[in-house]
């Protein structure tokens, strides 16, 4: 073999061994880079360097919520502040708790009435979209445990009426509701980042 031969080949395996190497900087699956900020420090002076690790594969998040949406319910009591109470003619209503079981939203509701004995009316509404449609509940009326019907026993307390609504997605919090009637109070059921329910007031915009 000829020096010139000699020269060539070893110039070749160069060109082969550096595109290797440049494919293996520059184009493996894995690794560590780092982006510098124009921004600068949270302190100021000069650009800070964060390091961020890539792989080849794609990274994907997926959200999990820790609410029981089968057969099983979440029962809570009011978390909230405010507590969720109007006037309905001559009864005092309060919202005392919620459960979810599947789509089945459940409120639980004190009644106290009056002074006299009257049926009283179930006006509470779940509101199903942005335009302020209501749906009445799954329940009929309130069935007070003494008389079996809605009329209550004046000066009586009833503390466990519930009244149950149908929602479309179990996972789409908050859910509003209105008390109807002449008080048309509006409340929501939430929940938060632990996974417990609570009934309260929505939040007043600034």
């Amino acid at each position: 073999m000829t020096l010139k031969n000699v020269l060539i080949t070893l110039a070749s395996v160069a060109v082969v061994l550096g595109g290797i190497s440049f494919y293996v900087v520059f184009y493996g699956s894995g690794g560590t880079y780092v982006v510098t900020s124009p921004l600068g420090s949270s302190t100021g002076g000069s650009p800070s360097s964060t390091a961020f690790a890539f792989s080849s594969s794609t990274a994907s998040s997926t959200a999990s919520s820790s609410l029981t949406t089968g057969s099983s319910s979440t029962i809570i009591t009011q978390s909230g502040a405010v507590p969720i109470t109007w006037q309905e003619g001559n009864e005092t209503m309060s919202i005392t708790g919620a459960s979810l079981s599947g789509t089945q939203l459940t409120l639980n509701v004190q009644v106290q009435m009056g002074s006299v004995s009257e049926c009283v009316p179930m006006n509470l509404r779940l509101v199903t979209d942005e335009n302020g449609d209501l749906a009445a509940p799954l329940t009929p009326q309130f069935s007070f445990p003494d008389s079996g019907t809605c009329s209550g026993t004046p000066g009586e307390t009833y503390s466990d009426q519930q009244v149950v609504f149908t929602v479309a997605d179990p996972t789409a919090f908050p859910f509003i509701l209105t008390s109807g009637g002449t008080a048309n109070l509006i409340f929501e059921v939430n929940t938060d980042s632990s996974g417990n329910l609570s009934v309260e007031l929505p939040p007043e915009s600034d």
